[in-house]
């Protein structure tokens, strides 16, 4: 992985040594007003990653709403307090501004380039279905968290100051007809580079088109699944597509981006859990007593997860490996199971998309009769997944194939689920351990794990886990018009209202 570098460290303007021109003077070195379309595509990309990656309540609390984490300290995000730090207008903010401003303003630095030659009108080519494939995926998260949201007016803040919302719905399918062009545009001309090394997550050579047209295929398969319970037709359609096309077949393939150990270029987590030097963190007993149970002595993956203290030693219950925190109540940090220190390593990698994931979206697909087999093959993704996640965490082989063989775990055992959206949801939330975001839209989609509100957020009146954020205070303020409208047309801005596809 090519070294990761802020922004200002990019920009450079070039000044001219021998000029007498007293008008030179006017130009602060300091304060360039130009850059290079790599440089904004690098910016984009690590601000998109670190996004999800973060743990900071100000920013991010998806592993809180999958309740795969607990807090010590401050539970306020875990009781569904999310006003007070503005949490919903930091996602927005920071998704709009810092990723998509930048995507878009790359985008047109490379369209109004004069190319001298066709390989390097081509390789720009590929530039533009870059930015295009991290912009839907950007925007399948804006729409995945909030529902209805601009869209057709955005990156021109000149003509459109206050952009208009657009019906999710109509989002979605949009994204997946530029997700299609996209790979059609990589596939074309794969013999040639795109990014480079500004690409940090699959290094920009001509090979690493191939791992984004299998990222394009697998995201539309995902967006497919979302909305098959609203038309399944068109789901149907789309995901058979995708898969022709090409979607993921390993872990090799898993859209991750690997960070540094220099500052500024560290997973979030670190700066989260670490540098903080904070204890606001540990398991949530939900969770931990789950993978617990599945198994004798645990869920092979929780000393992947999880690691027990030795000063002071937490008090386990019989027959557990683990204790996790109360979920939506103050833990006591030395009292529980903690977090891996492996998550703590300044360059651990952050995953927006894995092999994994995509099994268990093709399981639900077959279950679905999006694709043809019905439970038969929905349990080779299902085991698929599993095995994928088991090994991408380091769990030995033998492990693997006796864990696949339990009667809480075969996909063929009542044991595992009365239904085959209870065996694949849970199955999906543990695999999506540290991807609370996915993990998140796994349960709102599935509705398994059944997870209850905390005491705390029953009595302010939060009957269940949110299924989606309440739009920025600051749109409310400054795009009324169109905020109320939005509002409106989803049902109401609460933390209940189900998004289109959320349908049981």
């Amino acid at each position: 992985m090519k070294k990761i570098l802020l922004l200002i460290s990019f920009v450079s303007v070039a000044m001219s040594s021998c000029s007498t021109d007293i008008t030179d003077m006017n130009v602060d070195p300091k304060r360039p007003t130009t850059t290079k379309p790599e440089y904004m595509f690098t910016n984009a990309e690590k601000k998109l990653v670190d996004q999800m990656a973060s743990t900071n309540v100000n920013i991010n609390v998806f592993r809180l709403f999958a309740q795969q984490w607990a807090e010590t300290t401050y539970p306020n995000e875990s009781q569904y307090e999310l006003t007070v730090r503005k949490i919903p207008d930091a996602h927005f903010r920071v998704l709009y501004r810092d990723v998509l401003a930048d995507f878009h303003d790359a985008k047109g630095m490379i369209k109004s380039q004069v190319t001298e030659t066709d390989e390097a009108a081509l390789i720009n080519q590929n530039k533009l279905a870059l930015i295009d494939v991290l912009e839907a995926y950007a925007y399948s998260i804006l729409v995945d968290t909030f529902g209805d949201v601009p869209y057709t007016q955005t990156g021109d803040i000149v003509k459109y100051p206050l952009p208009a919302y657009d019906d999710a719905q109509t989002i979605y399918k949009d994204l997946i007809t530029r997700l299609t062009a996209d790979v059609a545009v990589l596939k074309k001309n794969a013999a040639y580079a795109n990014f480079g090394g500004a690409d940090i997550i699959y290094a920009g050579d001509a090979a690493s088109n191939a791992k984004w047209v299998k990222f394009a295929n697998s995201l539309i398969v995902r967006l497919a699944v979302n909305i098959s319970d609203v038309d399944a037709t068109y789901a149907a359609t789309q995901v058979q597509a995708a898969i022709a096309s090409g979607v993921m077949t390993a872990n090799t393939d898993n859209t991750k981006l690997v960070y540094l150990t220099t500052s500024g270029n560290q997973n979030p987590l670190y700066a989260d859990l670490v540098v903080s030097k904070r204890d606001d963190f540990i398991p949530a007993e939900t969770f931990v007593a789950a993978m617990d149970a599945v198994v004798p002595g645990g869920d092979p993956r929780m000393a992947k997860y999880f690691v027990n203290a030795t000063k002071p030693v937490p008090v386990i219950p019989a027959g557990r490996t683990y204790v996790g925190g109360t979920y939506g109540e103050a833990n006591v940090f030395a009292t529980y199971s903690h977090i891996t220190a492996t998550l703590n390593k300044a360059e651990y990698p952050a995953t927006i998309f894995d092999f994994s994931e995509l099994n268990f979206l093709l399981a639900e697909a077959a279950e679905k009769n999006l694709i043809p087999g019905g439970s038969a093959v929905a349990k080779t993704y299902y085991d698929a997944g599993i095995t994928a996640s088991m090994a991408d965490w380091g769990v030995a082989p033998a492990a693997i194939t006796t864990y696949l063989t339990q009667p809480k775990v075969n996909y063929l055992s009542a044991g595992s689920g009365a239904t085959w959206k209870e065996k694949i949801g849970m199955q999906a939330w543990y695999a999506l351990y540290n991807r609370g975001f996915e993990a998140w839209t796994s349960y709102r989609r599935l509705d398994f794990p059944v997870l209850k509100s905390p005491t705390a957020a029953i009595n302010k009146n939060i009957l269940t886990v949110p299924v989606r954020y309440t739009y920025p205070g600051l749109e409310q303020s400054v795009n009324g018009t169109n905020y109320t409208k939005a509002a409106a047309a989803i049902g109401g801005d609460l933390l209940n209202t189900k998004l289109f596809w959320d349908k049981f």
